[in-house]
């Protein structure tokens, strides 16, 4: 062993780095010295009824934040669509195209005009004649008439159509014969005439009515009120100014309706009925009357209006009832009245 030459090796030296290292280097150095150094504890081992399985995920049950309540009208969301309505808008509606100007109207000339104007009134006078309805015609009937009727089939303008228009040529002549026929009549003959006369007009009249009663009580008001405006027309008419000399076919004259429901007489009016019914105003112009009429009812006492007052409501109660019966509803008047009334209490 003594003598025996042992070989001892040395480690070498490292050679010093020709530059310094950096911050970086050195912190790393330290970590990975630091994490060596550490020592691990023991951890639990699996169970061995899991040895050799793969490990199962666990489901953590997270509870999230709820999100925060943002304005709707500052939400990205309606800012956008806001920027794509604007873009379509813009796109449709160019600013660079410029409105169409309307074309100036043509002024007409006083020919135009005047047919301008004789299109409106035949229009309307058109439409008058619609609602006026076109009423039977009730032939006059006396004594005097049916004699000159049955005259006629006797033999006054009977024979072929060249002899009646050669006697209707004789006019004159003709007339003064039936005149002297009519003088010629008996009391008896008279009698009869008039009573053909009389059965003509009921037979008239009855018809008539029965036509007024095939249209309703509206209908019938409805025409008569397209009547007086086609009466008031007939005053253009007259006119040579007016396009429309002559309003063919057109009756102006009233619908009798025994349906229509009388007006309510005001207080008033019932104190005028009254005094002239007592004859003190004969012999007087209707304008003095009523001058001397209004003078009297402002001299009246409160006492002695309230009477006709109440005159005054059981005729408008009347009316109402009658009118509710025949149109099936209210008056527009008291059809009026509740909303009104609603209106002043909003």
């Amino acid at each position: 062993m003594l003598g025996r030459a042992v070989l001892l090796r040395l480690p070498i030296r490292q050679r010093l780095p020709l530059s310094l290292p950096s911050q970086h280097q050195v912190e790393v150095s330290s970590r990975v010295l630091f994490s060596q150094s550490h020592r691990d504890y023991a951890k639990p081992g699996r169970p061995r009824n899991v040895v050799g399985e793969p490990s199962r995920p666990v489901k953590r049950s997270v509870k999230r934040a709820a999100p925060k309540a943002t304005n709707l009208e500052d939400s990205p969301a309606k800012q956008g669509n806001e920027a794509r309505k604007k873009a379509a808008a813009a796109r449709k509606s160019p600013a660079a195209k410029a409105k169409k100007q309307p074309k100036p109207r043509k002024e007409l000339t006083e020919a135009q005009q005047a047919a301008k104007l004789a299109r409106t009134e035949s229009e309307k006078i058109r439409a008058l004649k619609k609602v006026a309805l076109v009423d039977p015609i009730v032939p006059p009937a006396n004594a005097y008439i049916m004699f000159l009727k049955e005259y006629s089939k006797k033999g006054g303008l009977s024979g072929s159509t060249k002899d009646r228009q050669e006697q209707r040529g004789r006019l004159t002549e003709h007339s003064k014969a039936m005149a002297a026929a009519w003088k010629e009549c008996s009391p008896a003959d008279i009698e009869h005439y008039n009573h053909l006369a009389h059965q003509a007009k009921e037979t008239g009249q009855a018809d008539y009515k029965k036509w007024v009663e095939s249209h309703t009580v509206d209908k019938i008001a409805a025409a008569n009120r397209a009547r007086q405006q086609l009466r008031r027309l007939e005053k253009k008419v007259a006119d040579d100014a007016s396009p429309h000399k002559k309003l063919y076919g057109v009756r102006v004259q009233s619908i009798h309706d025994e349906r229509r429901v009388k007006s309510p007489i005001s207080s008033y009016f019932q104190f005028s009925i009254n005094r002239q019914a007592s004859g003190d105003f004969k012999n007087i112009t209707v304008q003095e009357r009523a001058k001397l009429i209004g003078q009297e009812w402002k001299a009246l006492s409160q006492e002695e209006k309230d009477k006709y007052k109440q005159l005054s409501n059981e005729e408008t109660k009347r009316y109402k009832d009658e009118y509710t019966t025949v149109h099936g509803h209210l008056p527009p008047s008291f059809m009026a009245e509740p909303a009104a009334v609603a209106a002043a209490a909003a």
